[in-house]
């Protein structure tokens, strides 16, 4: 029998201490649910705050598993949040990818472009001024242009008064000349042409899903700066992240039960009274309700359309959530030598030309799925490389819709195991192919996840695994505001990823608090 690893997680138990009211309720123990308790309890002394998590552990999308004595991860990468861990003195010990931060494969029928893309947005001007010499000019001047833009957001207030809005047009022109842009438009603006070219710096906007001609320009400039800039994995398994959060939270008076789902949020006369816990159908009481899960799932299904304004029913009904994935998990046998294929990185990308990601995204908005031989985008991620232990990969492939998966798993399990065979070979062979020789001789132990699983852990009913989608008619101001209709009832979504689950705790305290520790700031700048 294989040996069982230890992971970070399990030292998480609840310490529920059965209070029938408290001053916040945090509905989900993810990297936001986590962010918003400690945020909270950072600022406000004595406070009464439970965390209520479905899962028997904290972290939600950011966790770690273990399969046959094998560990599989579900996270790539810490962007630069390395302030937002000291403020909360948050200690962990983190690799920092330097160098290569990415290494990407573009198919062309029989042809492969393959760029081993550096750190840090000045060098990566020159690796590709270098490659493309004739567009070195437009190149530099988008990536000036982009560093500026995203210089600019930092100087916004997310939580607005009404000088503040005044001052806008001033303190960030770039933004506003942007927020209505897709990135396919701002690669448009600087006149970048060479498909090759545009294969590269459209891989930003997909790592969400979310095709280029789609993808908020804004979102995208800051998923290309802040990952590129500075990013980091743990040097243990991901689940040490939530795990030590966790453990911070609890032991500055904050309590967390596990293993408990919410099964409504009680409103009378349009103000959140607190929440009935499935099972039991235990009430508990709370001055204010901050949800972090699916929007779909807290104000449809758990709050309920009734207590909510027609127009933001509508609204709620028009958002189109993130894409799903499919991901393959590989246990392989020490035999095979890793260290010597070059994929320490945080990012290995495979993918067939321009346009993949506009039609897999639109296949998905139509329930339907495109991967084919000549139609998809995956990503490549070995973590064992850092941690140490057995030799694993993940394979993701990214937008996989949900469709008739949920249907198979609950109605057809023969169809839904061959279907999941069908599509881990297809992206086995791809992976073999491209990036690792003879991988199918080396695998030990296969798992498998598909949107269903998604939406079973996640509670999503899309499978969502990046929150609202960021398009571009969906980002910044024109998404679903935090503040919802029913009083005292929170929604933070400001953005997805560990850096965006980590603002959207301060965000959210820090519109409570009336702009008390982080001066409404789009992004993270606390007063000293």
């Amino acid at each position: 029998m294989a040996e069982k690893v230890k992971l970070a997680k399990q030292s998480v138990t609840s310490n529920f201490s059965g209070k029938d009211r408290y001053d916040m309720i945090i509905i989900g123990a993810g990297i936001t649910g986590l962010s918003t308790g400690l945020m909270w309890l950072a600022n406000v002394d004595n406070s009464k705050t439970l965390i209520i998590e479905q899962n028997p552990y904290p972290g939600g999308f950011v966790t770690a598993y273990e399969r046959s004595g094998f560990v599989f991860e579900t996270t790539q990468l810490l962007p630069d949040v390395v302030a937002i861990l000291e403020y909360l003195d948050i200690e962990l010990k983190l690799k920092q990818y330097k160098g290569t931060f990415m290494r990407r494969l573009v198919v062309h029928n029989d042809d492969v472009d393959e760029y081993r893309i550096p750190t840090g947005p000045e060098n990566f001007a020159d690796y590709l001024s270098s490659i493309f010499p004739d567009d070195a000019h437009k190149i530099r001047d988008l990536m000036d242009y982009s560093v500026e833009l995203f210089a600019q957001v930092r100087k916004l207030k997310s939580i607005m008064t009404f000088s503040d809005k005044l001052k806008i047009p001033f303190a960030a022109p770039k933004v506003v000349a942007n927020l209505n842009r897709t990135h396919s438009k701002m690669l448009d603006k600087f006149g970048i042409t060479n498909p090759k070219l545009r294969e590269v710096l459209e891989t930003f906007a997909a790592f969400s899903g979310v095709p280029s001609d789609h993808a908020s320009a804004i979102m995208a400039t800051g998923a290309m700066l802040s990952t590129m800039t500075r990013c980091f994995r743990p040097y243990g398994y991901y689940d040490e992240l939530p795990a030590t959060m966790s453990h911070l939270f609890q032991k500055r008076g904050g309590e967390m039960r596990l293993g408990a789902e919410v099964e409504k949020i009680v409103v009378e006369n349009g103000e959140v009274k607190g929440v009935q816990v499935a099972g039991d159908g235990t009430m508990i009481e709370a001055e204010r309700i901050i949800t972090t899960v699916d929007p779909m799932l807290a104000m449809r299904t758990l709050v309920g359309a009734e207590h909510l304004p027609a127009a933001y029913v509508k609204r709620l009904d028009d958002t189109i959530m993130s894409v799903s994935s499919i991901n393959v998990g590989l246990g392989l046998d020490t035999k095979i030598e890793l260290e010597s294929m070059d994929l320490d990185y945080p990012y290995n990308v495979l993918s067939t030309g321009l346009g993949t990601t506009e039609r897999l995204f639109e296949a998905v908005l139509e329930g339907k799925n495109a991967f084919s031989d000549t139609c998809y985008h995956a990503g490549l991620i070995c973590p064992s490389l850092t941690t140490g232990g057995k030799p694993v990969i993940t394979i993701r492939g990214v937008p996989f819709g949900l469709g008739e998966w949920k249907t198979w798993r609950d109605t057809d399990k023969k169809r839904y195991k061959e279907e999941k065979e069908r599509w881990a070979d297809f992206f086995i062979d791809k992976i073999e192919r491209y990036f690792i020789p003879n991988l199918k001789k080396h695998i030990v132990y296969k798992d498998i996840a598909t949107p269903a699983t998604y939406a079973r852990y996640s509670g999503s009913p899309t499978g969502s695994i990046y929150d609202m989608a960021t398009t571009v008619d969906q980002f910044g101001p024109k998404r679903l505001p935090m503040k919802t209709p029913v009083k005292n009832l929170y929604q933070p979504k400001f953005a997805h990823g560990i850096y965006g689950g980590m603002m959207n705790g301060v965000q959210v305290v820090d519109l409570i608090l009336d702009r008390a520790f982080n001066d409404g700031n789009s992004l993270f700048n606390p007063r000293t």
